[in-house]
């Protein structure tokens, strides 16, 4: 990952303390519960900041942190050449997600909520054109081999999502992701 000058991580922390104050008060007291005042004061920010970093509500808990792009990115490029691309395409995944585990839950529990789940979807859209990026790079001569391998992967991370019980333990989900990317288990020649 790139370096960033002292602004860029003030700015990143801010981001971070707004988002986790975001997950924090709507776990605890529900999406409806919770206004965007609320967020600002438990994060220390104002009203104002809040809306420097996200443009809604919703997008405080949702978009992805500043640094994830590059995490995935990195995590994928350590994955470059491998033997077995899927194997590969699923610990990268799990290894991405493992941070996340903490806002499961919350994220879980709102995209019970349609409006909610399609701006999840949109927000972790990313995510599905990195995978795809990344196995059309390893298969540059198998279109359709890299397309299956990108798509069954956004596949198992959605079946893992909505199939976790957001009461369950996160490290549930990361099991179904493992397990998933198992039951899957593509071959590649």
């Amino acid at each position: 990952m790139q370096r960033v000058g002292a602004r860029e991580t003030q700015r990143r922390e801010s981001w971070r303390a707004l988002q986790a104050a975001a997950v924090d008060l709507v776990g605890r007291r529900g999406f409806a519960a919770v206004t965007v005042d609320d967020i600002a004061a438990a994060a220390g920010v104002s009203r104002r900041t809040f809306f420097n970093h996200f443009p809604t509500k919703a997008a405080a808990l949702f978009d992805p942190d500043p640094d994830d792009a590059g995490r995935l990115a990195d995590l994928l490029a350590g994955a470059d050449g491998a033997a077995d691309p899927w194997r590969a395409l699923g610990g990268v995944c799990r290894a991405y997600l493992a941070p996340h585990t903490g806002t499961l839950a919350v994220r879980r529990r709102l995209v019970e909520d349609p409006e909610l789940a399609a701006y999840q979807r949109t927000a972790y859209r990313h995510v599905e054109r990195a995978l795809d990026g990344w196995v059309h790079r390893q298969r540059p001569d198998d279109p359709l081999a890299a397309a299956l391998l990108a798509q069954a992967a956004a596949a198992v991370l959605g079946a893992a999502f909505t199939t976790w019980a957001p009461d369950d333990d996160p490290a549930r989900f990361l099991d179904l992701v493992a397990r998933g990317f198992a039951l899957v288990a593509v071959e590649t020649p």
